[in-house]
């Protein structure tokens, strides 16, 4: 029974890494892999289910804040040298957000504690 809380926990950790790593480490690579764990664990059942939910939508969440958001005002504005220094302050200012966001949801799962976001 213990073998199986270690089990659990270093899951949550897993999808909270995944999550993580696709904002630092290796973009892309870590979201697909998210992805495979999603569709191979979606229907485990205890908190470390809600870490991988919160875990992907994150993921979804943050891609769309960091990539097509900017992306859209770029197409879509008239004055791109200026916003080009307002684009770069949002994305600093929000990968941030999204990274301590990051590791507070990590170190919950470390604690066995449900993720805040």
């Amino acid at each position: 029974m213990d073998n199986n809380k270690e089990q659990k926990k270093r899951s949550a950790i897993i999808y909270q890494s995944l999550y993580l790593m696709n904002l630092l480490l290796i973009p892309g690579i870590a979201f697909f892999i998210l992805v495979w764990q999603f569709s191979k664990n979606h229907k485990i059942k205890g908190w470390q289910r809600i870490h991988l939910f919160r875990s992907l939508q994150l993921s979804l969440i943050s891609g769309g804040c960091l990539v097509l958001i900017p992306l859209l005002i770029v197409l879509f504005s008239d004055h791109f040298n200026s916003l080009l220094a307002l684009l770069l302050v949002y994305f600093v200012t929000a990968h941030a957000l999204f990274v301590l966001v990051g590791m507070l949801n990590l170190s919950r799962a470390m604690a066995k504690k449900l993720p805040l976001f």
